[in-house]
């Protein structure tokens, strides 16, 4: 899989090999990294035995590089974005859950959904209809 993951704050790649990489911290201040898989939909995670959660917690993703957080509370404060530039060099907003066990991802190109992954996507359809406001 040839897309770039990148920070929308920095702009540095957030993709090594076949993870994508996140410094996290829970409501409960314990930190770590986490590595995503860069296929959309697919959540499995890795991450240190220390870097403990339940389902349900909401956990703040951060870029590992400039440490901007990557939450939009201005959309939904469970809810953080990267951005992914495809094959084609196509730049889509990719949306995701901070809610640890939530299995939602959209992919947004100009405002609008292109597509949406996971059992728990539909929650945010209704919130957004069409796009998000930005």
């Amino acid at each position: 899989m040839k897309n770039r993951f990148l920070c929308p704050s920095c702009r540095s790649d957030l993709k090594i090999k076949n993870s994508v990489i996140f410094s996290a911290q829970t409501e409960n201040g314990i930190r770590g990294l986490v590595l995503f898989s860069p296929e959309l939909g697919n959540y499995s995670i890795l991450h240190v035995p220390s870097f403990t959660y339940n389902a349900g917690d909401h956990i703040d993703f951060f870029c590992p590089v400039c440490h901007a957080s990557l939450g939009i509370p201005e959309v939904n404060r469970d809810l953080a974005e990267i951005i992914m530039i495809d094959e084609k060099q196509v730049e889509y907003k990719i949306i995701f859950s901070e809610i640890a066990g939530k299995q939602c991802t959209v992919k947004i190109k100009e405002n609008t959904i292109v597509e949406s992954f996971g059992d728990d996507a539909g929650e945010f359809s209704n919130f957004w209809g069409v796009g998000p406001t930005y």
